[in-house]
């Protein structure tokens, strides 16, 4: 539910998930674009102006998802950790993309990295605001990890991100 603080009240209601919401992040290179997290295992992207549905959603992860956050150097590179224990990294602009058959099975092409190196329970993530492709990541056995996305795995066959399309 979106509310008016103008004219305390509501502004636009939505079922964005069937259970909570456990995590949402604003997109900073568009303030219309909304990322959100649920218990459902799902993350949803949500255009504010039209709420009447979502972008898009997202649903590799097993279990819930506890927490969504866009990159701040990068406006179409997301990153989300859920109850599987694993860190994943979203490029919306991938989105639609045909992939060989061979690449299918490791999930849809706007899932560029799965980070696997935590064995407890993840408590939070962070992009750093000044390496585009590092993040920290943090898990209740208390052990911190950082890491940075092989460039292979972002890169076109010239070694930068040119394909990438900006969000509605």
């Amino acid at each position: 539910m979106m509310w008016d603080l103008r004219t305390n009240k509501p502004e636009q209601s939505m079922v964005a998930h069937q259970k909570e919401v456990n995590s949402l992040s604003f997109n900073p290179f568009n303030e219309w674009i909304l990322a959100t997290a649920s218990g459902d295992g799902t993350i949803k992207l949500f255009d504010l102006r039209k709420l009447s549905r979502s972008l898009h959603a997202f649903d590799n992860h097993e279990g819930e998802v506890f927490q969504v956050e866009w990159n701040p150097n990068l406006e179409t590179v997301l990153a989300s950790h859920a109850a599987d224990k694993r860190v994943m990294i979203w490029d919306v602009s991938r989105i639609g993309e045909e992939q060989a058959d061979e690449d299918a099975g490791d999930g849809p092409p706007e899932l560029l990295f799965v980070h696997g190196g935590h064995t407890a329970k993840i408590s939070e993530l962070s992009w750093n605001p000044s390496e585009k492709w590092v993040v920290a990541s943090v898990a209740e056995d208390n052990v911190l990890q950082i890491w940075e996305v092989a460039e292979s795995i972002y890169s076109d066959d010239n070694g930068s991100n040119s394909n990438a399309q900006p969000l509605p």
